[in-house]
């Protein structure tokens, strides 16, 4: 089996303005692939009323997905990829691009054997 990380973290402390900006979000998931050398291959979102969003980078080497809570300035993270880079990267990105503080829930290495 291939090595995957999987990284399931959550920013608390966001800027309610950056969590709920569609096109923000997007650009986010775009950067943090680039960042991470991954291949993007479509991003997918939806806004809903009132607020909120969820976003996904479908990546050749899995995907990043996010989960919006502007009602507590908090943002939901999950990464999985079979990249070479630590996926810890894109929660630190997106912390300081968000202005939040970012905890790790999971850190796993599947495969790679």
């Amino acid at each position: 089996m291939a090595r995957i990380q999987a990284i399931i973290g959550l920013i608390k402390d966001c800027s309610l303005e950056k969590l709920e900006n569609i096109a923000l979000m997007e650009g986010m998931l775009e950067k943090a692939a680039k960042l991470m050398d991954l291949t993007l291959l479509k991003t997918v979102s939806h806004k809903f009323s009132p607020q909120g969003l969820t976003a996904v980078a479908l990546l050749a080497e899995s995907h990043i997905a996010i989960h919006t809570y502007p009602e507590e300035n908090s943002i939901f993270v999950e990464v999985m990829s079979c990249g070479r880079g630590d996926a810890k990267k894109v929660l630190e990105f997106m912390e300081n691009m968000l202005g939040g503080k970012a905890e790790i829930v999971l850190d796993k290495i599947i495969g790679g054997e």
